[in-house]
């Protein structure tokens, strides 16, 4: 009987999604799930480590004015715990200033932060995504 031939399956990235704004959380899974990746949404930032824990992303995507928790601590929480101190993080905001400035002071060799400036195109949240997947994979 002859060999079959050899198939690699790859499995797309697994993304959490962290916003307060539902409409946009609907819209950004739409967007990445059409492009093939696995995607799960947090509405409540205060749930968002918790919800990294019970099904652990590969890349994180994470507005960073929310009530309750911001962005900003909910990346302090997942960094200072080893299982999510690697884990590649999106950082969604429209003050790109202030995010560029943090997300210098955070960038390290093994940090892999992106930025996605808000409001954005489609085209831009693919590309952002695709970017950040392709460096954690070649890592």
């Amino acid at each position: 009987m002859a060999a079959g031939p050899l198939v690699t399956v790859t499995s797309m990235p697994r993304i959490l999604v962290v916003d307060d704004t539902p409409a946009l959380l609907d819209v950004i899974r739409q967007c990445l799930e059409s492009e093939g990746y696995r995607v799960r949404t947090c509405l409540e930032s205060r749930n968002a480590v918790r919800m990294a824990h019970e099904e652990p992303p590969d890349v994180i995507m994470l507005d960073v004015v929310m009530p309750e928790v911001s962005g900003w601590e909910v990346l302090a929480e997942l960094r200072a715990d080893p299982a999510f101190r690697r884990t590649p993080v999106i950082v969604c905001t429209a003050y790109v200033a202030e995010a560029m400035g943090r997300l210098s002071e955070l960038k390290g060799p093994d940090q892999h932060l992106g930025l996605l400036p808000k409001p954005f195109e489609l085209e831009e949240l693919i590309e952002v995504t695709g970017s950040v997947c392709s460096a954690t994979l070649s890592t």
